[in-house]
C-alpha cells in the first residue's frame, strides 16, 4: 500500500494553492471529501540512464498526497469530527503554516502568527488522542485490577499518555520505549504521526522571513525539518515548461523549486530511499524503505524474484558516473559488486537481479 502524505494547515493559509501547484503535472483523483495525487518525485539520474541505455520508458517513484480539508476558525463539532476522521489514513502530515500578507484574503484570527497556528491544529489532533487514551483506560481498568499482566502495562502507559497530552504536547514528541510501541501497535493516535512544516511566505519580505524563522526554530525543537515555499512563486512555476522553470529559478540563484525541496524532504522524513534499473526497455527508480535487503527490494519488482532470489549484481550511480557512464568501464574497475541476500540495498544503487522459480 503506498504511503500518504496528507496536506494540512488552517484556513487561508495557501495550502490548496501549494497542493495544486505541487500536482500541476499529476493525475489527480476527486472525491467528496478529499483530493488525491500521485506525485512524481524528480530524478535528474534516470534521465542520465535512460540516455546511456537507451531506454524506451523512464518511470520515476512516486508520493501520494492528499489535499485535506482545512480547519476552519469556530468549526462545528461534526465538521472536525470529518476531518480528524481523515487525518487517521495519513502517514505523515505536511503542515502548511502560513506566514504571508494578503489583504484580499485576510488571516480568520485577524493577525498572523503561525505558532499560533501549529498549536491550534496541534489542539485537534491532541483532543482527539485524549479522547481515545481515556476510552481505553476505561475498557482495561477491569482487566487490570483481575490480573492481567498486558492489561496492567497497557494501562500504566495510557495513564502516563494522559498526563503528556493533558501538557498539551502531541505525542510525537513523546519518547515511546520499544515495548510502549508494542503495546499501542493496535491503537491509532493522530498527534503521533511525524510532520513536516512549510512556511507559506510572501515574495521579498522580511516580516514573512522573520515569521518562518519563528517556525524554523519550532521545528528545531520537534526534530523536524521546516521548508520555505513562496506560495505564488510556486503556482507561477507550476505553469512553466521545463526548460522555463529553469530559466526562472536560475534567476533567483535556484537549482531546485521550494515544492522539489519539500519532495526530497517528504521521501526522507518517510524514512524512503529508492533504488534503481535500467534497461533498453525502462529506466526506472523504485520506492523501498531505508534498510531493506536485497530479496525484498527484488520483491518491490516481482514477488518471484524475492521468492526465487539468488544474488543481485548492484554498482552505485556516483561510480558509474565516475566511469563515464559506461558499465563495462565499471566492471574493469571491480566497481560491479556481487552480493547475497544479507546485502542491504543503498541509496541510488543500480542494480540487476539474479532470481530462480
Amino acid at each position: 500500500m503506498a504511503l500518504l502524505a496528507s496536506i494540512i494547515g488552517v484556513s487561508q493559509s495557501g495550502k490548496t494553492t501549494i497542493f495544486k501547484a505541487l500536482t500541476s503535472t499529476s493525475e489527480k483523483k476527486e472525491s467528496k471529501h478529499q483530493n488525491i495525487s500521485t506525485i512524481p518525485i524528480p530524478d535528474d539520474r534516470l534521465n542520465d540512464l535512460a540516455k546511456a541505455f537507451s531506454s524506451k520508458k523512464i518511470t520515476p517513484a512516486t508520493l501520494e498526497f492528499v489535499d485535506l480539508p482545512a480547519l476552519k476558525k469556530d468549526a462545528t463539532a461534526e465538521e472536525i469530527s470529518d476531518v480528524l476522521s481523515q487525518v487517521k489514513k495519513a502517514d505523515l502530515f505536511v503542515h502548511i503554516v502560513r506566514c504571508f500578507e494578503n489583504e484580499f484574503a485576510p488571516h480568520p484570527d485577524g493577525s498572523l502568527d503561525p505558532i499560533r497556528d501549529i498549536n491550534n491544529l496541534d489542539f485537534e489532533l491532541i483532543f482527539a488522542d485524549l479522547n481515545s487514551v481515556e476510552k481505553r483506560i476505561e475498557r482495561t481498568s477491569k482487566l487490570a485490577k483481575s490480573g492481567d499482566e498486558k492489561a496492567k502495562a497497557v494501562l500504566n502507559l495510557m495513564q502516563k499518555l494522559k498526563i503528556f497530552l493533558e501538557s498539551e504536547k502531541p505525542l510525537r514528541l513523546y519518547q515511546f520505549t520499544e515495548e510502549e510501541k508494542q503495546l499501542i501497535m493496535e491503537m491509532e493516535f493522530l498527534s503521533d504521526k511525524p510532520v513536516i512544516y512549510v512556511g507559506n511566505l510572501n515574495e521579498d519580505s522580511e516580516k514573512s522571513l522573520k515569521l518562518f524563522e519563528e517556525v524554523e526554530k519550532k521545528a528545531k525543537e520537534e526534530n523536524t525539518f521546516a521548508i520555505k515555499i513562496f506560495g505564488k512563486v510556486e503556482a507561477e512555476l507550476s505553469e512553466l515548461s521545463d526548460d522555463e522553470k529553469k530559466e526562472f529559478l536560475s534567476s533567483y540563484g535556484l537549482e531546485k523549486s521550494g515544492l522539489e525541496r519539500l519532495l526530497k524532504v517528504t521521501f526522507d522524513k518517510l524514512d524512503l530511499m529508492t533504488f534503481l534499473t535500467a534497461g533498453e526497455k525502462e529506466s526506472r527508480a523504485w520506492t523501498i524503505k531505508k534498510g531493506t535487503k536485497a530479496p525484498q527490494a527484488g520483491g518491490k519488482i516481482h514477488s518471484d524474484i524475492e521468492r526465487g532470489f539468488i544474488r543481485v549484481e548492484v554498482y552505485s550511480y556516483e561510480d558509474w558516473v565516475k566511469c563515464d557512464r559506461d558499465e563495462k568501464k565499471v566492471k574493469e574497475k571491480g566497481l560491479l559488486r556481487v552480493e547475497g541476500r544479507n546485502y542491504t540495498i543503498r541509496e541510488g544503487d543500480i542494480c540487476l537481479f539474479r532470481f530462480n522459480v
